[in-house]
């Protein structure tokens, strides 16, 4: 391998290290010195590939953001496959099919790794400011998704922006509750029962299918 090679190596051995200890065992709980202990690397590689913890945070979110937005747009795509649409807006009958489809795919992939889930919904919040604006750009790109299979290109307007930012939000904190009710739910009635993976997958469905009747 070349010298760039082997770098672009060891940042996917700490990448991967930082998803299975942030994951698991939260962000304020893991050193650099563990980060590197199981990627197999000293810490001189780590600085090699990161300032610090934040820094390789952010690149485990971006990682994991990735990967949910890569599982979301191939189930749209088959829908659109399927029902031999290449571009426009959606017809009002695809609508169903589409968000059970897409909702399905992206809540299946982190429920199928609830690491990427513990990172994306709650270890990478509130760290520093440059993981906030990381995290709020990536609600904002969510929100752009969805708002674009919407209304195809067409121009969206302030009110179709706003009510797809707004489920980015709902989606956002049932699946933060479904976290927290996997390891401490805050009362006896917010536990892994109500917030179980296909209830949630169950009502996210409604309301953005409620939505684009009412808004798109």
């Amino acid at each position: 391998m070349t010298a760039e090679d082997r770098l672009v190596q060891r940042r996917e051995a700490l990448i991967a290290a930082g998803l299975e200890l942030f994951g698991t065992q939260g962000y304020p709980n893991v050193s650099v010195k563990r980060i590197c202990d199981l990627a197999g690397l000293t810490q001189r590689y780590f600085y090699e590939s990161f300032p610090d913890r934040a820094a390789l945070l952010g690149a485990v979110y971006t990682r994991c953001v990735d990967t949910a937005r890569e599982a979301t747009v191939t189930a749209a795509a088959a829908v659109f496959t399927e029902a031999g649409i290449t571009g426009g807006a959606i017809p009002a009958e695809l609508i169903p099919r589409l968000t059970t489809d897409a909702l399905g795919a992206m809540i299946h992939c982190l429920s199928d790794d609830p690491r990427r889930a513990r990172v994306m919904m709650i270890e990478v919040v509130g760290v520093c400011p440059d993981l906030e604006k990381l995290r709020l750009t990536a609600i904002h790109e969510w929100a752009a998704l969805i708002v674009g299979l919407a209304v195809g290109d067409s121009e969206p307007t302030s009110h179709q922006r706003l009510a797809s930012i707004g489920l980015v939000g709902a989606l956002t904190q049932l699946l933060v509750d479904w976290q927290t009710a996997m390891s401490s739910p805050i009362g006896p009635d917010v536990g892994p029962e109500l917030f179980d993976v296909e209830a949630i997958h169950a009502v996210v469905t409604d309301m953005f299918i409620a939505t684009y009747d009412r808004v798109f």
